[in-house]
């Protein structure tokens, strides 16, 4: 698949020979902290707004500043030293870190300690008010390449810190998976892939999106096959704001396809993948070459379409059919573009909403 695409298509007038009745709509995970004081008020409020659609995984992240908490907490870490300190206003004012002079870090520095609040969460689940069986409680990860950069702040001791991050996040797996088993989905949160291809020049979009599908892959490979995982990129959501305002899909078409070859060759299957299809600020696209990349996906990619903006109902309704049409078979899944956390919770509710207006919207073509 060429980075640059420039052929026209022809809009599907056939309908899918695996038609689905509904969509599924998906939490990629937090809420405003006003609805999620704690984790059974989080749970129930997913479980409310759903209502009766279908959806994938429970999630209680309740705090959308977690990664400025963690940041925080590493300066309690001996082994490393400021280098930038910063309030975290915005991804130019957060802290950063270096090696101290003399000193290792271990996984245990930098782990997030989600074993704990798996645990509380899922304690909390038996007390829910449901109607039927509960979805697997959703186990909100950033990849280890994320939490390596927000640490250190530049790419070269990043990359060279990265396997302590991985062991890190591995550790927390395996425990959580050997306890929980099926009960649990881990969701590989990742903004950096998106955001890392954006500030290279195409031309070595190829090579890097190879380069930081190895990355993901090892992760995921660290860990039993039969671990559930959704992939969630992400253009960002700090302060409400996106690292940047994308063009196209084939950043995250590149990547995709180059984490399903390796998974594939190792054996291993390839998760379902959230792509943001805009940013949670601005409209989705309506311009049907903005898709066109899906349809270089490999076949047996399932996907998540972030679209959907409770300001941009109009378009989020075209977006859903501009982009089925290029990915030409039924897109089963739909979400936002990142957690609801940064929203006002009216905003919040009417995003479940409008997902659940578009999950109901017919898959015939």
């Amino acid at each position: 698949m060429s980075t640059t695409i420039h052929s026209e298509s022809t809009p599907s007038t056939h309908a899918y020979s695996d038609e689905i009745s509904e969509r599924s709509i998906h939490f990629v995970g937090s809420l405003p902290p006003a609805a999620s004081k704690t984790d059974m008020e989080a749970m129930q409020w997913f479980l409310d707004h759903a209502g009766d659609t279908n959806f994938l995984t429970l999630p209680s992240d309740r705090d959308p500043r977690w990664i400025i908490d963690w940041l925080i907490s590493l300066t309690n870490v001996p082994a490393l030293q400021p280098r930038r300190t910063g309030n975290s206003t915005g991804y130019d004012d957060m802290p950063t870190y270096r090696l101290a002079p003399g000193r290792f870090l271990a996984p245990e520095d930098v782990s997030l300690r989600r074993v704990r609040d798996v645990t509380v969460a899922m304690s909390t689940r038996p007390r829910l008010r449901t109607t039927g069986a509960l979805p697997p409680h959703q186990v909100s990860l950033p990849n280890a390449l994320d939490l390596s950069y927000f640490c250190f702040g530049a790419p070269r001791p990043a990359l060279a810190a990265l396997p302590i991050f991985r062991d890190a996040l591995v550790q927390d797996v395996l425990e959580i998976h050997n306890r929980w088993d099926t009960e649990v989905t881990f969701q590989l949160e990742t903004p950096a892939v998106l955001t890392l291809l954006e500030r290279t020049p195409r031309p070595l979009w190829k090579m890097l999106a190879l380069g930081l599908a190895k990355q993901t892959a090892e992760l995921i490979t660290a860990a039993p096959p039969e671990i559930n995982w959704i992939i969630h990129l992400c253009y960002g959501d700090l302060a409400h704001r996106p690292l940047f305002e994308p063009t196209d899909l084939v950043a995250a078409v590149l990547y995709l396809n180059a984490v399903e070859r390796r998974l594939t060759k190792a054996g291993y299957p390839m998760p379902t993948a959230h792509i943001p299809l805009c940013t949670g600020t601005s409209a989705p696209s309506t311009d049907r070459s903005f898709y066109r990349a899906l349809g270089h996906l490999r076949s047996n990619i399932d996907i998540i379409a972030g679209l959907v903006d409770e300001n941009h109902a109009a378009a989020s309704l075209i977006a859903l059919q501009l982009a089925e049409d290029e990915f030409d078979r039924p897109i089963r899944t739909i979400a936002a573009a990142c957690g609801l956390g940064r929203r006002t919770p009216d905003a919040a509710a009417a995003n479940t909403r409008l997902a659940r207006k578009l999950a109901r919207t017919p898959i015939l073509h």
